[in-house]
């Protein structure tokens, strides 16, 4: 859509009317007042008013000396108006003498007054000479017109020079003084200058002139009627007929005498037509601009070539008063801006730098480039362009990543001898204390002198790092009753620095050594560590400990031979940095190789994606090869049979490339028709090298109106592969009240973080906006938060804070007026008076902080009013570039406010294509169905993979199912008191306990579960004390057999544990959206059985009836039986009684009893489905793209 009516933020305040822009920079797309000027005017009247007065008193002071010097020239301009209102050639000779020599005396007059008159004679012939009918619709080669706001000005053109003389190859060039528009004369004045030596133009110095308002002057003060008599002005040389070198070293003009007499003009350029690396001023008259005349600053952004080119003087540019003279009110600014060698035209803007500019009324200045390059000539070198700026922008990745991972392991690096640096410190802190009564034997004395030895180390002293043994005797210590048998062992239990690390090594009995009263070996090898001051250690057997009556040994570590204790700090400070670096390294290494092959299975599942799509598409539109490569030729076969043009006689294909940006048309190609039997017609195309994306669309006539086959609105999008280019990636913003794991209560979180990771990891950069809860202080994965900004809106001061979240930007939105100073997400009655001021303070960030994200991705009722906020209250005011796109979750809650944001939106989503298709014909939805989709809910397979769940004591996949289900299940009934062992199928319910839900059919499963001998299991609550008490009841009478347990609080790594544990998952929703419980239960390798509804009926395809649904969907085939293929996944029942439940669950019973392996098989398959983000977000992305397109 082109731009919604808008009205102010501020009531009371109206804001000039925004027109649209065209053709202009996609970073600058602002036009009229700015906000903080609306801010102004609501909240101080008097300077309105204020400024308003200034402004007629400066208009009417502007205007009087024109008005005196009009009505005296009026009667001296009387006697030519017959010259110039029949044209200098019209005359008879003369008549036209008589009038020259009237015109030589005015001039003389003139003179006397110090005024200089053109000659009328000249100016009329050259006029008469220039203006044709095809030439007076041309556009102006350098573009001035309106301001902003303001009706559209007629072309206005600077006044030719006179003609130049050619005499032997040498030019003598008489200088272009620009003269006045003569009153009664139709001709605007030309904007070209003849060259005689080549019969070729250059253009004049170009003037834009102020237009009449409804509060200015009368019309004869204007450019229109301006009078014959100007103050003399000096030749000027604009440079025509030089060369562009010698254009360009010349010394820079007088700016007071460059700028006499255009008093009226808005700018011009000097020289009047840039030229290739020359360096242009720019004049600007700040007092004849109506949006800029009281702005402090004012700046230029200029670029070269549709705003495709920057100058090396940069984009933007600071304008400053220049040296000419006031005169008549003029306020001249100036900047300097060098012209690029490949330059064809110039494109300019004027703006005060905070918002508000004079684009010409959308149109943007332009000026024609004098050089080699041309419009042609740069459009057909643009793939050259584009690849080019591709492999720069790679290159300076890869450089930014180099410089980023030295600079990183530099870091690293400090940091590793920091922490062998404090751990020695506090090692040299607390060694006297270690070696308090540290040994290296010990001994107890005998009563005839002699001692025994109770324990001693070989060697007997111990240095750090060395292997050991410990040699214990058993009859010596307080353990000399016990009686080891063969087979039997003592256990050294030992630990580091005081018990730190502690471990237990088995002991054995000494070889060759014969026990008897006074002596029992027994050795065990140890390792002293690199950090060990002292090894503390017992010995025991069972529950029998020699512990050195409960003060442990203590083995006692030296430094190494021939070294002082300094030097072995020094030593074991550089040791400890060496091991901290190879930990570090060995784990970075084990992460990259995860990172690999998540990669690789996530590079796998969007192969197959893409696979499924195009064999989706192929009844349709299929390619030869059927991987379209960059740089080759493809066949295209389409197939009208079930489009609108099944009829049609001849097809065209219109297309393009890169989603239509690719400068490089696509057709209009006609197809060859089908020969015989054959329904498809083809087309052979050549395929850019720089092309990623291939755009179609099919029609029945070559141009104009006609048959469109445009996919519903969505055009046909082919991938290309092998492209020199990569498509740029979009900035998404969503902005939501709910995000997983920091503020989740429902599936809304899940939906926001899964998709925000999954947008992201196909190249697009997502920021997430949400609302910071005072719960947010308990929450550790907030701890680097940080602040980003403050402003104040709404009556209140508002505070921004930012941190990362599973990989992805989180802005909070913090305001000072405790709407978000509670413990819950949720509050209560007044949840929608907080959600939309938090909307607008979302909106209000992105418009102070100079975000334009691509897309405003907004989630059900609770931020549905950014859409119609964002049109009425910041479209307008300069949050220009986004697109809207609102996902409906569920349809239950909020339904006004769902209708306003699907009217608003660009596009709106909800999370199941069967959902889409229930809602789709309700009254606030049915007027826009044009922009609905429905897309299916993924889930995130990073967190729930059965491969690596920190929550499961064995990992699992489709290989090993059932080992892996078997040891869950084991570890589920140790947890839950599941007493009963024997081999029962175990059916689980994950879910809230609300009547969307099917509890009754819920309380129906579990009776049934146990009447057909399985074991089930409920986790979850009810919002209702009434249900929850009716949950309660049930607890209590199932409970008496053992078979089935009720847990009544949601328990993260419990629901881990019941989706591996379970072999049969139960859902029976009235009405489901889309649900995460069955998705999560098949990754798991659980069989779903549902009611099919909604995403359910999309997500599982019942075994006995959908072998071709499921075909179709999951692998795109039409025929399943030819290519048997069987992607049934579950058991599904229609109805919402409890026969209709028992028909579905009676049946998984019966295979699980009748025939395990088949049900073991069925197991496996469900774990190999994808139910990732992959595809969603693909889906997602083309809708983002069509959004903002639209």
């Amino acid at each position: 859509m082109s731009g919604l009516p808008g009205t102010s933020v501020f009531p009371g305040f109206s804001a000039p009317h925004a027109q649209r822009c065209c053709g202009y920079p996609s970073d600058l797309r602002r036009q009229g007042t700015s906000l903080q000027a609306a801010k102004l005017a609501k909240h101080s009247p008097q300077l309105r008013a204020q400024a308003k007065s200034q402004t007629v008193v400066q208009d009417k002071e502007g205007h009087a000396t024109e008005l005196q010097e009009a009505e005296h020239v009026r009667l001296e301009n009387e006697k030519l108006r017959e010259v110039l209102a029949a044209k200098v050639a019209a005359l008879e000779q003369a008549k036209a003498e008589a009038l020259a020599q009237q015109f030589a005396e005015l001039n003389r007059k003139a003179t006397l007054l110090g005024a200089s008159v053109q000659s009328p004679f000249d100016q009329a012939k050259a006029l008469a000479a220039m203006e044709t009918p095809a030439k007076a619709a041309e556009p102006s080669a350098t573009a001035v017109g309106h301001k902003s706001g303001s009706k559209k000005a007629r072309k206005p053109r600077a006044a030719p020079s006179t003609a130049t003389n050619t005499h032997k190859g040498q030019q003598d060039v008489q200088k272009a003084v620009p003269g006045p528009i003569l009153p009664g004369l139709d001709t605007e004045p030309q904007e070209q200058a003849f060259n005689g030596n080549h019969g070729s133009s250059s253009s004049a110095e170009t003037h834009a002139e102020m237009q009449p308002s409804s509060s200015g002057p009368p019309a004869s003060l204007h450019s229109s009627a301006q009078p014959l008599l100007t103050p003399p002005a000096p030749i000027q040389d604009n440079g025509a007929g030089r060369s562009r070198p010698e254009q360009a070293t010349q010394s820079p003009a007088d700016a007071a005498s460059l700028c006499q007499g255009r008093s009226h003009w808005l700018y011009f350029l000097h020289p009047a037509q840039p030229a290739e690396s020359q360096t242009v001023t720019i004049y600007f008259n700040r007092n004849t601009s109506d949006i800029l005349r009281y702005s402090a600053r004012v700046e230029v952004h200029v670029k070269f070539n549709s705003w495709e080119l920057e100058s090396s003087s940069g984009a933007w540019l600071d304008l400053r008063p220049s040296s000419a003279p006031h005169d008549h009110g003029a306020d001249w600014w100036s900047a300097e801006v060098t012209v690029p060698s490949d330059a064809y035209e110039m494109n300019y803007i004027f703006s005060d730098g905070v918002g508000t500019t004079d684009n010409n009324g959308g149109l943007d200045y332009l000026s024609e480039v004098d050089g080699h390059m041309t419009r042609q000539a740069w459009t057909e070198a643009a793939p050259e362009r584009m690849v080019e700026a591709e492999e720069r922008r790679k290159a300076e990745e890869r450089r930014l990543w180099e410089k980023a991972e030295q600079e990183r392991q530099v870091h690293l690096a400090a940091q590793d001898l920091e922490q062998a640096q404090h751990a020695v410190a506090y090692l040299r802190n607390i060694r006297p204390h270690l070696m308090k009564g540290a040994m290296s034997s010990l001994s107890y004395p005998q009563a005839d002198g002699q001692s025994t030895p109770v324990w001693q180390t070989v060697p007997p002293v111990l240095h750090p790092g060395m292997p050991a043994k410990l040699l214990y005797n058993l009859r010596a210590g307080p353990l000399n009753w016990l009686t080891v048998d063969e087979g039997q062992h003592l256990v050294l239990h030992l630990g580091h620095n005081e018990w730190e690390k502690p471990t237990d090594v088995e002991m054995r009995r000494v070889e060759g050594h014969r026990s008897n009263d006074l002596e029992d070996w027994w050795e065990a090898d140890i390792t002293v560590g690199r950090t060990d001051m002292a090894i503390s250690f017992v010995i025991k057997f069972w529950e029998h400990f020699d512990n050195n009556n409960e003060q442990s040994y203590k083995l006692g570590i030296s430094p190494p031979d021939d070294m002082a204790e300094e030097d072995w700090f020094k030593q074991l400070t550089e040791r400890l940095q060496e091991a901290h670096h190879e930990s570090r390294k060995q784990a970075e290494q084990q992460e990259a190789r995860k990172a690999r092959r998540r990669s690789d299975q996530r590079a796998a599942v969007e192969a197959k994606v893409k696979a499924v799509k195009r064999r989706q598409l192929h009844h349709m539109l299929y390619t030869q090869p059927s991987s379209v490569l960059a740089g080759s030729s493809v066949t295209l076969f389409y197939n009208p049979t079930n489009t609108n043009l099944s009829q049609a006689a001849r097809i065209f294909v219109h297309g393009g490339w890169n989603r239509w940006t690719h400068p490089k048309a696509l057709g209009p190609l006609e197809l060859s028709p089908p020969q015989g039997a054959e329904q498809r017609w083809s087309v052979t195309i050549e395929v850019p090298a720089n092309a990623y994306k291939m755009d179609l669309v099919f029609a029945d006539v070559e141009s104009g109106d006609g048959n469109y086959d445009n996919c519903g609105g969505a055009d046909y999008h082919l991938p290309v592969e092998g492209s020199k280019l990569s498509e740029p990636g979009l900035y998404i913003a969503q902005i939501a009240v709910e995000m997983a794991p920091i503020c989740k209560v429902g599936g809304l979180g899940d939906v926001v973080t899964a998709l925000g990771r999954a947008v992201k990891e196909q190249g697009h950069h997502m920021e997430i906006i949400l609302p910071r809860y005072d719960f947010f202080l308990q929450s550790p994965l907030l701890g680097a938060t940080r602040y980003e900004t403050e402003f104040d809106w709404g009556g209140c001061r508002v505070f921004v804070s930012s941190c990362t979240v599973e990989g992805l930007t989180c802005f909070f939105i913090e305001p000072q007026n405790g709407m978000f100073h509670h413990s819950g997400v949720y509050k209560g009655n007044d949840d929608a008076v907080r959600f939309d001021f938090f909307c607008k303070a979302a909106l209000e960030f992105l418009l102070q902080t100079g975000r334009q994200p691509d897309i405003l991705h907004c989630h059900d009722w609770s931020t549905a009013g950014v859409a119609q906020s964002f049109w009425q209250d910041y479209q307008p005011y300069g949050l220009w570039r986004p697109k809207v796109v609102f996902t409906i979750h569920n349809a239950d809650f909020g339904m006004a406010r769902l209708g306003s944001a699907a009217h608003h939106c660009q596009r709106f989503t909800t999370v199941s294509p069967s959902y889409a298709f229930e809602i789709g014909g309700l009254p606030a939805f049915s007027g826009h169905v044009s922009k609905f989709f429905g897309i299916r809910n993924g889930i995130d397979t990073d967190i729930w993979d059965p491969q690596n769940d920190p929550f499961l004591a064995r990992h699992y996949g489709p290989e090993d199912v059932v080992e892996g289900k078997r040891a869950a299940r084991i570890a589920l009934r140790n947890t839950l008191g599941l007493t009963d062992w024997e081999d029962r199928p175990l059916v689980g319910v994950i879910t809230r306990l609300t009547a969307q839900k099917g509890i009754q059919l819920i309380k129906h499963g579990a009776w049934r579960t146990r009447d057909r001998g399985g074991q089930f299991v409920l986790l979850g609550s009810a919002p209702d004390p009434k249900v929850q008490a009716e949950f309660d009841g049930l607890a209590g009478q199932m409970s008496g057999d053992a078979n089935a347990a009720f847990c009544f609080s949601f328990d993260e790594p419990l629901s881990h544990l019941i989706y591996a544990a379970c072999d049969i998952v139960l859902v029976p929703s009235i009405f489901e959206p889309c649900g995460l419980t069955q998705l999560i239960a098949m990754r798991y390798g659980t069989i779903p059985v549902v009611r099919s509804t909604g995403g359910l009926h999309d997500t599982v395809f019942d075994v006995d009836w959908d072998k071709g649904r499921a075909a179709w969907e999951l692998e795109g085939c039409a025929d399943w039986q030819m290519e048997q293929i069987d992607a049934t996944n579950g058991f599904a029942f229609d109805g919402t009684d409890a026969g209709a439940l028992d028909s579905a669950l009676n049946r998984a019973f019966d295979a699980y009893w009748n025939d395990r392996q088949w049900f073991h098989s069925l197991q496996a398959r469900v774990m190999r489905q994808d139910w990732s983000w992959a595809r969603p977000a693909l889906d997602y992305i083309d809708v983002y793209h069509s959004a903002m397109t639209s």
